[in-house]
């Protein structure tokens, strides 16, 4: 006789309880567990960091599943007094009921993957969210073992804790300011602002930051009292955080000092040593004033029990980080890091070639993030190993200490990414000592040190073959000041090339080509942070420069991220992978291309993740960047081999939780191992769908990597289209209507085969100081006569060009250059001579403008936004002219078109001849003819 539901779910609750048997309590059918109900919750999962979730199971009634999981939100529960915000439906498939009980139930629990389940979240306003909106999850326990342990920390929680804890910083900063105003000859601000490496800035960013050190001091305080943690030689517990106030007069600032430094002899420098030298500095009025809210504040967040969750730090950093202009150091969201590092380490197969449980390979795991930022991406890769390794029977706690110590590498320029992130990989076990770490503020900027190089350019430092112990020195004195210096030796070797199983990072994008000065001051360079002075800007790009060396793939004009990029391929191992948020010009800008073929020829397993919104911000997956982005993961090769193929995703939007991020990542994943993938070849039916339950999120493509050039199966909403486009550049044109009419045949070639492109805009007009000019002419619009001895077409305007042919705008004059005007003259005619009367649309807005090539009645010059097509034979200008202007040519300059911008289509004087187009060399006369009628019709 089947099992009775009841015995299901007892033994349900045995195996998910033996799954993380430290990391929390799971209750089957426990009468008395809910406040105010007779009724027994089927499974209650406690957990010490979270908030309570339930399970709410049937044999074979999905409605009933559903019902009960909903009636269960907002129920308190009597152990926690926290209410359930968090719900699973749950309903067992026929392998599982058919069983008798007993030792058959439990092992088809173990074997099945065809669990059916729904999350229920509560939201704002009583509103409840489901996952997935439609359907139902499958999956064997373990993914639902995840699932719960991601709903134990509903994101509404967070974001209340997150106001919380603004709160706290706000007030404490205002209590701050009241005692310590700005620009009035105090020197505390600017004193504390120097400990951070920061200046003591008008908006008062970095007055909350140190506000911020300090808060997070006292959470992880706490949470080490909490822990029994000892000091004093094991002698003694942390006293709790409440001890340290004195009923009369608030907190006693020098005896909490005193405890941290207590704390510091055992370790934790990059969570304590800063906010005991911030408050050290402060008088003890001033330290009373601000330690009161942010107390107050923490105590809530501590109660809310998300202290842990990198969701947490990673918010309130977006909104409190400095120099945020020139770094660029937008965090990542915690959505799209929980995407990156499920799509890197994939939960069937472990990193190092390892079995899950295997404690000792996983223990010696080397994972790194060298622009750390919150730590979010590294906390999200950590936190993802540790839970993969719980599951399959590992202990996440006896792993936490050789992680700690040896596995977990994180560097940044800022003193507060440092420690946050410290404060967020520690947290995990507060409770378990381990000897060092190597979570470091590097140098950057002009050094102090005789020692050390003249500048340092953070990370970065580390493209070279060689690390120099005097940058890890330097790093090390940074970090912790009087931290033992023989870890530098460790550090040191820790830190090499092709030594990381895992390379995960959100680096700069910041371009690092330009120098920062009063001419150019909105220009967006990385090394003109913290006021860096012009000179040693000079030297830190020079440096990078050298450091990059000549197989470098870095670009100035790519900016930091390519030269991040670079760093990660040659840190990680044959074997490792690289994980990576980029901006979307990564896949398809000319300044990228060195970084495109280092990948395609360092890498295998090569997969890109990009949106399909409408609009730049909609396609990022960091906090505030306003760009579009792309996620990058890939596996560096073992051996040499022919260029790869790799797996091109587009959602439709980016992931609204980190439990919806981790079953796309499965997906993903499935959908690879199982190859059941269509590819870019295949005639225009789209790619595979990727579904939870019948919502469908996102769209697949398998595709060959080009030898050169960019990839541009990216942002696409419908990937019929790219296959389409393929198509067209084998020459086979998809039938219209019919898809199961043949293909029709046309000659395309590249726009390169058939003209040349005119000349750059800045061999125009350009100008070099204080040097001849770069180009001979000035730029004059409208044009001075109806006659201009050199028309030009330089400037958009839609309205305008709604014709095929269009007038010139401008008029170049050629300029003035008296100490040698032979040479101005000789580089105008030269200029001159690449006029044409067509044109190419090289920035097109396709929700705006008309035409892709524009016809003038007589030969003028390209500008900036019309350079110039020239043909040997005229007779070819109209068939170009309309081909392009037709679908097909719109569909060519939109596959070529770099997508970064929401409904812009941008190329370069340099991409265009790569462009397809119709091979106007093997159109005949007579239909050439045609053309030229039908244009003048």
């Amino acid at each position: 006789m089947p099992a009775h539901e009841h015995t299901i779910n007892v033994q349900l609750g045995d195996i998910l309880q033996e799954l993380r048997p430290n990391s929390w309590r799971v209750l089957s059918e426990e009468r008395g567990a809910l406040q105010n109900s007779a009724k027994r919750p089927d499974i209650l999962i406690l957990e010490p960091a979270g908030w309570p979730v339930v399970i709410e199971a049937e044999r074979d009634n999905h409605a009933s599943a559903e019902s009960d999981a909903q009636a269960r939100l907002g129920v308190v529960v009597n152990e926690t007094g926290r209410p359930i915000e968090s719900a699973i439906a749950l309903v067992y498939p026929a392998e599982v009921r058919e069983q008798t009980g007993g030792k058959a139930t439990r092992a088809a629990l173990r074997q099945t993957d065809a669990l059916e389940y729904a999350l229920y979240t509560a939201t704002a306003g009583d509103a409840v969210e489901r996952l997935p909106q439609s359907g139902w999850l499958r999956g064997n326990i373990r993914d639902l073992a995840m699932l719960a342990q991601r709903a134990a920390i509903p994101a509404q929680r967070v974001e209340r804790l997150v106001d919380a804890l603004e709160h706290g910083v706000h007030s404490a900063e205002s209590e701050f300011n009241r005692k310590h105003r700005e620009h009035t000859g105090d020197h505390l601000g600017p004193e504390i602002a120097e400990i951070l490496g920061q200046s003591d800035d008008q908006g008062g960013q970095t007055r909350r930051m140190a506000m911020t050190v300090l808060i997070n001091a006292l959470i992880f305080h706490e949470s080490l009292a909490q822990a029994e943690f000892r000091v004093d030689d094991g002698q003694r517990r942390v006293a709790r955080v409440r001890n340290f106030i004195d009923d009369g007069s608030g907190f006693d600032q020098q005896r909490i000092i005193d405890e941290w430094r207590a704390i510091l002899a055992v370790n934790y420098w990059p969570i304590f040593a800063t906010a005991a030298e911030i408050l050290d500095r402060m008088p003890i009025i001033t330290a009373h004033a601000v330690l009161q809210p942010l107390w107050n504040a923490a105590r809530r967040l501590i109660s809310g029990g998300v202290t842990k969750s990198h969701d947490l730090t990673g918010v309130i950093f977006q909104r409190l980080i400095a120099d945020r202009k020139f770094l660029a150091t937008f965090y990542t969201r915690p959505a799209s890091a929980a995407l990156l590092a499920g799509l890197a380490v994939p939960a069937d197969q472990a990193p190092g070639g390892a079995e899950w449980g295997d404690e000792e390979t996983i223990a010696s795991l080397q994972i790194g993030d060298f622009a750390c930022g919150t730590g979010t991406l590294l906390s999200a890769a950590y936190q993802r190993i540790s839970l993969l390794h719980e599951l399959n029977e590992g202990d996440p706690k006896a792993l936490h200490a050789p992680m700690m110590a040896n596995g977990l590498i994180g560097l940044d320029v800022l003193n507060i990414s440092v420690h946050l992130t410290a404060a967020m990989l520690a947290g995990s076990h507060p409770e378990v000592p381990f000897d060092g770490e190597c979570l470091l503020i590097v140098p950057y900027g002009k050094s102090r040190d005789p020692l050390q190089a003249d500048v340092s350019v953070g990370s970065l430092d580390l493209l070279s073959p060689y690390v120099s112990p005097d940058m890890i020195r330097a790093a090390v004195a940074l970090t912790a000041g009087g931290r033992a210096q023989e870890e530098v030796v460790d550090l040191v070797s820790r830190v090499r090339h092709d030594t990381f199983d895992l390379v995960i990072m959100n680096p700069p994008f910041t371009r690092s080509g330009g120098i920062e000065t009063v001419r150019s001051s909105n220009r967006n360079t990385a090394f003109s942070a913290f006021g860096t002075p012009r000179d040693v800007q000079l030297k830190m790009s020079a440096a990078l420069k050298t450091l990059s060396g000549s197989d470098g793939l870095g670009h100035g004009h790519a900016g930091m991220a390519s030269h991040f990029t670079d760093l990660a391929l040659r840190k990680v191992r044959p074997g490792g992978n690289v994980a990576l948020v980029l901006p979307l010009s990564a896949v398809s800008g000319g300044a990228w291309e060195g970084v495109r073929q280092g990948l395609a020829s360092q890498c295998d397993d090569l997969l890109v993740i990009t949106i399909g919104a409408p609009s730049a911000e909609a396609r990022a997956f960091s906090a505030d960047t306003g760009i579009s982005e792309c996620l990058l993961v890939a596996r560096k090769r073992t051996s040499a081999g022919p260029l790869p193929r790799a797996t091109f995703t587009v959602l439709p939007e980016r992931p609204s939780s980190a439990a919806s991020a981790d079953l796309i990542a499965k997906e993903i994943q499935a959908l690879r191992r199982e190859s059941h993938m269509r590819r870019l070849e295949d005639r225009p039916v789209g790619g595979t769908t990727i579904t939870l339950g019948d919502d469908i999120v996102g769209h697949v493509l398998d595709c060959p990597i080009p030898s050169e050039g960019s990839w541009p199966v990216v942002g696409i909403s419908d990937l019929a289209l790219a296959q389409a486009a393929s198509g067209l550049s084998r020459g086979a044109v998809p039938p219209i209507g019919d898809p199961g009419a043949d293909e029709i045949s046309v000659p395309i070639a590249t726009i390169g085969q058939v003209a040349v492109i005119g000349p750059h805009d800045m061999d125009i007009w350009g100008d070099k100081r204080d040097k001849s000019p770069q180009g001979p002419f000035a730029i004059v619009k409208p044009p001075t006569s109806p006659e201009p001895s050199y028309p030009m077409l330089w400037a958009h305007d839609a309205e305008r060009e709604r014709h095929l042919v269009v007038a010139p705008d401008s008029e170049g004059q050629i300029k003035s250059w008296p100490a040698d005007q032979a040479s101005i003259d000789d580089k105008a005619a030269r200029i001159w001579s690449t006029a044409s009367r067509v044109h190419y649309n090289r920035t097109l807005q396709f929700n705006s403008q008309s035409l892709i090539v524009a016809l003038t009645e007589q030969r003028c010059v390209g500008g900036p936004a019309w350079p110039t097509v020239r043909f040997n034979d005229a007779a070819d200008e109209p068939l170009f002219l309309l081909w392009c202007n037709s679908t097909l040519g719109l569909l060519s300059h939109w596959w070529a078109s770099n997508k970064t911008q929401a409904g812009r289509g941008i190329t370069t004087v340099s991409a265009i001849p790569s462009v397809l187009t119709l091979d106007v060399r093997q159109v005949t006369p007579a239909r050439k003819n045609f053309a030229e009628e039908a244009l003048a019709a």
